[in-house]
């Protein structure tokens, strides 16, 4: 069962990894220009936001595998379409298609913890060491394919689409869905507060953060956020159970989760650095789109196998210790580049801590964002995981974005805005490691007594 989950998995990984070399490429192929191509990349980003607890919550109301069935058809019509169809809309239309792959972590979650719960965590390892490795290599294949023609990297994703829609008939109908209406109205306030709240972060650099359409679109993002959590905190039909969040190990991850994705949105200014030419901005390397593909694909192997030994990490040093060293693996990562930055051994080293910090980070935080609650709420769990996941990098980037245009020098970022960014990261993954040091883990008894309470 974990290795059909696993496979599914990588569909998830390759469709996040394989559009990072290919949409910037579009430009001349399809005439559009670098807004436009950003524009593509915020409606992926507010999608994956938008997605994530509305399909965690559907799980849990009708039933995991329905779901995760449904998800896989969705992204497998997306992969087709840009494929067979390649035109701006049908991109467009076809990467929000894409982001139903939220859906899949927390259904096979949901699977999995109720069909085998003692392989939760060595299931969401095997997972998370897929994912990684397949946004490595997805972005390396479609690197490859698109090399001459971009729009031939989109069949990378076709041949997984399909074994993915393959897989689902292997996995048992676990859990009992209790098929209750969706409450429409706080779901769409906490999806359009999110739309706002996301789009705000995202276009303030560009658009300029005091101006009027960033607070306006920022400002009204968070009024329906905050008209949600009202909502769903005192009606009886809920969109999701905040209540979740007074089980201190579901708000302690939740949090971790959040600092710790803060730092993982760092691979975007990765790829600036790396392509930057030494001659002109006085740092990186020069490389091409294909030889940092590369790159991230190696680095990805240690994703891979950093999230595999997380279980037994945790099992043996302690889920808390297990998190504290992740955390400051990863801060170590960025102060190995910051002080090797002007060699490429030295670069990749620190990078190299990176993407093994963020393995170990996502194999734990999602296993332990269910461990904590009742077994019918465990898609819900994993989806507001899913979610200050999905936020937390978005924040990294906005705030990434912000320091790239403020430390700007003749149209690039200047060499003191990239330290900053690596000190603003380095300190993000402190703080969640400290954060850590107070998790406890959870017995049979004491989750009885908390959700009785």
């Amino acid at each position: 069962m974990i290795v059909v989950m696993s496979l599914i998995e990588a569909l998830s990984g390759v469709t996040q990894g394989y559009l990072n070399p290919i949409l910037p490429a579009l430009g001349p192929v399809l005439d559009i220009d670098a807004p436009t191509i950003s524009g593509i990349f915020l409606i992926s980003m507010v999608s994956f936001a938008v997605l994530t607890p509305i399909i965690s919550r559907l799980g849990d109301r009708f039933g995991y595998r329905l779901v995760l069935r449904i998800s896989t058809v969705v992204v497998v019509a997306g992969v087709l379409l840009m494929a067979l169809v390649p035109t701006l809309l049908t991109i467009s239309i076809g990467v929000v298609m894409l982001t139903c792959v939220v859906g899949f972590m927390p259904m096979m979650m949901g699977i999995l913890r109720v069909t085998s719960p003692s392989d939760t965590r060595r299931g969401v390892s095997a997972m998370i060491g897929t994912l990684m490795i397949m946004l490595g290599l997805g972005g390396l294949l479609a690197g490859v394919a698109g090399a001459n023609d971009p729009l031939k990297g989109f069949w990378i994703g076709v041949p997984f689409a399909l074994l993915a829609l393959v897989m689902t008939f292997f996995l048992p109908d676990a859990g009992v869905p209790n098929r209750t209406p969706v409450a429409v109205l706080p779901m769409i306030c906490c999806s359009l507060g999110l739309v706002g709240l996301l789009t705000a972060l995202s276009m303030g650099p560009d658009w300029g953060w005091l101006d009027a359409k960033t607070l306006l679109v920022g400002m009204l993002g968070l009024a329906l956020l905050a008209c949600w959590t009202r909502i769903d905190s005192r009606a009886e039909k809920q969109f999701i159970n905040l209540r979740l969040l007074a089980i201190p190990r579901v708000r302690q991850i939740s949090v971790s989760t959040f600092l710790f994705a803060f730092s993982a949105s760092y691979f975007g200014i990765n790829g600036i650095f790396l392509h930057s030419d030494p001659a002109v901005t006085g740092y990186g390397f020069g490389l091409s789109p294909l030889a940092m593909s590369a790159i991230l694909a190696l680095a990805s192997v240690l994703s891979l196998a950093s999230a595999l030994v997380t279980t037994r990490a945790m099992a043996r040093f302690g889920e808390s210790k297990t998190l504290m060293l992740a955390g400051l693996v990863l801060a170590a990562g960025f102060a190995t580049m910051a002080l090797g930055h002007q060699s490429m051994t030295g670069y990749c080293i620190g990078f190299a801590l990176v993407c093994a910090g963020i393995g170990t980070v996502q194999a734990a935080t999602r296993a332990l964002s269910v461990e904590g609650v009742p077994l019918e709420e465990t898609a819900s769990a994993a989806g507001l995981n899913e979610l200050a996941l999905s936020v937390g990098i978005a924040v990294g980037a906005a705030l990434s974005k912000m320091l790239a245009s403020t430390f700007a020098s003749g149209g690039y970022i200047s060499m003191t805005g990239i330290m900053s960014i690596w000190a603003v990261m380095a300190a993000s993954a402190v703080a969640a490691a400290l954060l850590s040091r107070s998790y406890t883990s959870v017995t049979n008894s004491q989750l009885a007594s908390e959700v009785k309470a």
